[in-house]
């Protein structure tokens, strides 16, 4: 049972039952110290760096805390990286700027990497900030009520190609509702990707816990008709990409390491109010907002504590893009992953056994 079980048991289900739901120096490999044992793992180390890091929505939900925990806990730091977290309204834009040569290493929904791909551009997979899916289908309960009432309605979406557009042509087709003919698709600022759908400028929204949480405050109409995670069992939500020629360099061994820590803060009692107060500056949403749904992704183990990046998820998502014709052909998870050094910082850090 996959650990998401854990929303459609608790907050989930109780929803559903009350709607009725820059510059940059040179990287230097540090040599491995004399008393290394055999079994050690050499770290690389980086000379004083600036580096950009592509956050992909502003402002954050919980699950994309991670980057600002390594801010704010002092991490990047520790790495020798004075760190810019540039943010952008979704994955799609995170990545384009990736691919560009405006950030080093870009945090993005699964979905446009594996599209950009499949048309030749030689980007790495190489970490992810949360591995499986954890959001819902939310609909204007008013309106919606059964999967049928879809038909005719406006689908809700942050951009083509992005997070919310891929899962909800994914629900759609497993419900045999034809995407181009029997729906219109409506573009909608990050931001507004709640509001849009209590206004009625959209029917629907894929939406996250803690957006869920919000919503039913004050619009007790939005229900949820679907969770994602049970619609698409095997599908890989966020990764970290970065371009081929720096899967394995330094700076980003240097990157990812804070990463991985602050993956760890997130399940650590003594980082929880730190990550709080930041969480609160970062998101403009009140604690108890916060806390709920940080609990929440907590007990589903949101957050990685290895690698993250699973195999299946991502021959699920592959599976997912050619049948909704979002991409032309099947891409082997070796064309789109390399683990090398997250596998090395796992070794580095200590195995955790939480098994994806």
């Amino acid at each position: 049972m996959r650990a998401f079980r854990y929303l459609a048991s608790g907050l989930i289900l109780a929803l559903v039952a009350s709607a009725c739901g820059g510059g940059t120096a040179t990287p230097t490999a540090s040599p491995a110290p004399a008393a290394a044992t055999a079994t050690a793992v050499a770290k690389q180390t980086c000379q004083a760096t600036s580096v950009k890091v592509a956050v992909p929505v502003t402002p954050p939900n919980v699950v994309h805390l991670p980057p600002y925990v390594a801010q704010e806990l002092g991490y990047f730091k520790d790495e020798n990286l004075t760190v810019e977290l540039v943010r952008f309204e979704g994955g799609v834009g995170a990545l384009r700027a990736m691919v560009s040569g405006g950030v080093d290493i870009a945090g993005t929904s699964t979905e446009p990497v594996i599209t950009a791909i499949s048309q030749g551009v030689d980007i790495k997979v190489v970490q992810t900030y949360s591995p499986n899916i954890s959001q819902v289908f939310a609909v204007r309960g008013d309106v919606i009520k059964t999967p049928a009432d879809l038909k005719g309605k406006k689908i809700g979406i942050q951009e083509p190609g992005g997070f919310a557009d891929a899962l909800s042509r994914a629900y759609l087709k497993k419900l045999g509702i034809d995407a181009s003919k029997d729906v219109q698709f409506v573009t909608t600022t990050t931001a507004a990707r709640v509001s849009a759908m209590t206004t009625g400028q959209v029917d629907t929204g894929i939406l996250h816990v803690d957006q869920v949480i919000t919503v039913k405050k004050t619009a007790p109409n939005i229900s949820v008709l679907a969770n994602m995670w049970e619609v698409l069992p095997d599908y890989q939500y966020a990764v970290y990409a970065v371009p081929a020629a720096k899967a394995a360099a330094a700076t980003t061994e240097c990157i990812l390491r804070a990463l991985t820590r602050a993956d760890r803060a997130m399940y650590d009692p003594a980082q929880r109010q730190k990550i709080l107060d930041m969480a609160v500056r970062e998101m403009k949403v009140d604690v108890s907002t916060i806390r709920e749904a940080y609990d929440t992704l907590e007990k589903a183990k949101a957050w990685p504590q290895n690698e993250g990046v699973v195999k299946k998820n991502i021959e699920g998502t592959v599976a997912s893009l050619v049948e909704n014709k979002q991409i032309d052909k099947s891409i082997a998870y070796e064309q789109i992953v390399d683990l090398t050094l997250a596998n090395r910082i796992v070794a580095q850090l200590g195995k955790k056994d939480w098994p994806y």
